[in-house]
């Protein structure tokens, strides 16, 4: 995208953020708009009550599984989720009363495609990306500030084991869980990093400042104490941490709450402005060949570098 940048008019901002209602009209518009939104809405579920249980709720779209809540179960404590009452479809359908969401801070980003499921607090500046799995249904999952759960890892808890004890999974704060890692059930302290295809099991404890290496199994009741590599499988002290390992961990934990707001902010784009940005990026193409005269007839408006007007 920074291609094109030096063709364009000083000021140009980009990406392009679709303008808010403004005026008489555009604000009166929008808001029937709103107004004949919900009133739609309203009417699906009250033909959905009319219908009963075998109503054409099957035929609404599949919910988006990021953010999502699970029933709540009386033996298991709501520790990192907050209990909240069942949407009333649910209720009616499931007979379930109340359910866990996840606690998700107003700057951590969970990607589109990965899954938040119930009993889960994700703290400031930390980020969930495509296709992990937080699964908080029969125990609690804490995540600190700044830690980044990678691509396709998987972090889920326990509510019975071998020695009957029923463990969460805590995550620290500045903590990275490489891409396809597992942690279940254990305890990962403030400035760890768990190497790709790494494995943390039942009852682990991962001290803080420590390196688990990729592709390790970490046993059951392992204690890895701070400022070491352990490696292998199963998992063993390998040396201590080189002070540019000790570094390295910082600046990963930096660098992923820095790359999730970029992210997030991509996502959170409207159909109105993908689509407009989108025209941008073909048009600033066009204006940077020298060989196509026919956009040099046109007048570009300084945002947007859409064609504005014929030139006189």
């Amino acid at each position: 995208m920074s291609l094109f940048k030096s063709s364009l008019p000083a000021g140009f901002l980009f990406p392009y953020r679709h303008p808010k209602a403004k005026g008489l009209v555009e604000g009166t518009l929008y808001g029937l708009g709103s107004l004949f939104r919900g009133v739609g809405a309203a009417l699906d579920e009250l033909g959905s009550m009319v219908q009963g249980p075998q109503g054409s709720i099957k035929d609404h779209v599949q919910p988006n599984l990021a953010f999502a809540p699970v029933q709540r179960k009386p033996d298991v404590p709501a520790t990192a989720g907050q209990v909240v009452p069942a949407p009333p479809a649910a209720a009616r359908t499931l007979k379930i009363k109340e359910v866990v969401v996840p606690n998700k801070h107003s700057t951590a980003f969970v990607a589109a495609n990965a899954n938040v499921l119930g009993n889960v607090r994700l703290g400031a500046g930390s980020s969930v990306w495509y296709g992990a799995v937080l699964r908080g249904d029969v125990n609690g999952i804490e995540v600190g500030a700044n830690s980044n759960i990678q691509d396709n890892a998987i972090v889920h808890v326990s509510k019975y084991s071998m020695d009957g004890t029923a463990r969460p999974t805590v995550i620290g704060n500045n903590v990275t869980i490489g891409h396809a890692a597992t942690v279940h059930a254990c305890t990962i302290e403030d400035n760890c990093l768990v190497g790709m295809g790494a494995t943390v099991l039942d009852g682990a404890t991962v001290k803080s400042g420590s390196i688990v290496a990729a592709g390790a199994v970490v046993p059951p009741n392992t204690t890895i104490p701070s400022g070491q590599v352990w490696a292998g499988s199963p998992a063993k002290f390998l040396r201590n941490l080189e002070p540019e390992e000790a570094s390295f961990i910082g600046k990963s934990a930096t660098c992923y709450a820095e790359l999730s707001a970029i992210h997030k902010f991509e996502q959170s784009k409207t159909f109105e402005e993908q689509f407009t940005e989108s025209c941008i990026i073909k048009d600033r193409a066009a204006l940077a060949d020298p060989s196509n005269s026919v956009h040099q007839m046109w007048e570009y408006d300084s945002q947007t570098a859409l064609v504005a007007r014929a030139k006189r």
